[in-house]
């Protein structure tokens, strides 16, 4: 390979300096890791949720189509019929009569802190042109489900619409931007359901969330999430023009929150067998049959944060109801729960399928709750599941190739969506690298049980898997940022000479050795994936700048007392 190719290049001397470690600075760095033994099995069973509409929304020309029919607009219509469902598992119904207060559960010792604008939920820092995607003739975001064609209105969708208009209005002023928002939150209140004085969301159609026939939720149905980012949109709307009809709504709307089960009727959350209390997304009875998604329940607790900022960082129902959820996911996100170590974490808990298009949202969901509650278990907890399974979208960039590659995989990656790709090895075979190289790539990935790959898309190993690592294979760009704020405290447990690095439009710039003293401090604005290997940027004093790969020996500064 030391040969000029079409489109697969021999780096010059120069370049390549500016690209690899040098081998004298890394000296005091433990050794490279030798390559894992490649198991050759199947990656657990993987499936997208059909309908859980994602944070990144289509976008592109609006279709516009008719305004949605409202099947269920009687709120307590259901209130006449009989309350016991055929099925084992049944679908809470809109029966309107007094609901006991939630209470039993265990809360976080954690207390919420305010977080900056520009670092919320759901603010990206862009201005999309409305409309985009499928909107109706009034400019409201809509449904069409592919089981059956049909035009449905839709209350997630809705509330991130609106969501994401706010956030453009945010950034532009532009009055257009604040009214699609409005358009959107009033669609979602005039289609609520009331039960007991609470607000609550429904969909009109039957849902079947994995199409295999189990827990299948028949309209009308609500949905925790739904409450939880509607109530984000209203307190939005209520804290940019201070009309108190958004906070009116807001506060019928976390009301739902407070509604214990009562074995018929809609509920938002609920308390399982060891105290921890779930904001469900997916809510059936009986309560331990509802499917307790993780992404969900952190959305739905994001909208309790955003109705605790609304009321001036006071609220003490509101305040509990999120340490009461923030507990569950401290129990829950690593061992025994959601996360599913050396692939994608789980979806969620009762059916347990792994969803390979939420994991990275995982990821930034347990960042905001850094923002929000200032404990750097989750900046911990991100990493962990970041260096579980890559990117799962067709990452691109330009790889950098050492003689230390010494073989390349053709594998099962042919199908369009993660899910349907087994990553199982088809052919291997062994090459040689007798200088550094490169080419582009456009994916990374993982195979079962083996190491991270990146697929070349040039020259003469295009199409071809290599593995991903430091001093082997990878992207000379940064992967996978994480961007923390407040920043992280990192800490050395003993004095340790390594190597630190610069980097600068996609190159290595710089490195040299410094020696770290027990006890000191470092903080680090962000992490990312670079040069094949997780590395954490100083972001003040005397190595700001510089980024820091993984040690060891220097860990994440943790308050003494926390679990």
């Amino acid at each position: 390979m030391g040969t000029r190719r079409a489109g697969l290049i021999t780096l010059t001397t120069t370049v390549a300096a500016a690209l690899i470690a040098v081998p004298a600075a890394a000296g005091p760095e433990a050794p490279l890791a030798p390559s894992r033994a490649l198991v050759q099995q199947a990656p657990p069973e993987e499936v997208d949720p059909v309908d859980d509409v994602p944070d990144e929304m289509d976008e592109g020309p609006a279709v516009v189509v008719d305004v949605p029919e409202r099947v269920h607009e009687d709120q307590r219509a259901a209130a006449a019929e009989d309350d016991v469902q055929p099925a084992a598992t049944r679908t809470p119904k809109p029966v309107d009569r007094p609901r006991e207060r939630i209470s039993g559960y265990t809360e976080s010792s954690r207390d919420l802190q305010p977080v900056p604008h520009g670092w919320r939920p759901y603010q990206t820092g862009r201005v999309r042109p409305v409309p985009f995607g499928l909107v109706d003739t009034t400019g409201v975001r809509v449904f069409k489900a592919d089981w059956d064609g049909k035009i449905y209105d839709h209350p997630v969708a809705q509330a991130q619409y609106g969501l994401h208009a706010m956030e453009s209005y945010r950034m532009s002023g532009q009055r257009q931007y604040l009214d699609v928002a409005i358009k959107n939150a009033q669609r979602i209140i005039d289609r609520r359901h009331v039960i007991d004085g609470a607000w609550y969301f429904p969909y009109d159609f039957d849902f079947d969330l994995y199409r295999n026939g189990k827990g299948v939720l028949t309209a009308p149905w609500s949905s925790g999430m739904s409450s939880g980012q509607a109530l984000s949109l209203f307190c939005r709307l209520y804290d940019a023009t201070g009309d108190q009809k958004w906070l009116d709504a807001a506060d019928a709307t976390f009301a739902a929150f407070l509604q214990a089960p009562d074995g018929v009727g809609y509920f938002s959350s609920f308390v399982d067998t060891a105290g921890r209390l779930w904001l469900e997304e997916y809510s059936r009875y009986p309560v331990m049959d509802s499917e307790r998604v993780l992404n969900g329940h952190m959305w739905s607790m994001f909208g309790l944060w955003d109705y605790w900022m609304s009321n001036g960082q006071d609220h003490p129902e509101a305040e509990s109801l999120f340490k009461g959820a923030l507990y569950t996911i401290e129990k829950t996100a690593m061992n025994g729960g959601f996360r599913n170590p050396g692939w994608y974490s789980r979806y969620s808990l009762w059916q347990k399928n792994i969803a390979p298009t939420y994991h990275q949202h995982h990821q930034d969901q347990f960042l905001w709750l850094h923002r929000m509650t200032h404990d750097t278990v989750w900046i911990t907890r991100a990493s962990t599941y970041r260096a579980d399974h890559p990117e799962w979208r067709n990452t691109t960039g330009f790889a950098v190739i050492t003689p230390k590659t010494t073989i390349a995989y053709k594998l099962d990656d042919k199908a369009v969506h993660p899910k349907d790709r087994t990553m199982k090895v088809l052919q291997s075979k062994k090459v040689k690298i007798t200088k550094t190289t490169g080419a582009a790539f456009d994916r990374r990935g993982k195979i079962p049980g083996g190491p991270n790959v990146i697929r070349l898309s040039a020259g003469w190993l295009k199409g071809w898997w290599i593995p991903e690592g430091y001093g082997k294979a990878y992207s000379r760009d940064l992967l996978e940022n994480h961007a923390y704020r407040p920043e992280a405290q990192l800490y050395v447990d003993r004095d340790v000479t390594l190597a630190v690095y610069q980097y600068a439009n996609g190159k290595q710039t710089a490195g040299k050795l410094v020696t770290l003293r027990a006890g000191t401090y470092y903080p680090a604005d962000r992490s990312a994936f670079t040069f094949g290997r997780t590395s954490w940027h100083i972001s003040r004093g005397p190595l700001a700048g510089w980024w820091l790969p993984t040690q060891a020996v220097v860990k994440v500064y943790r308050m003494p007392g926390w679990l």
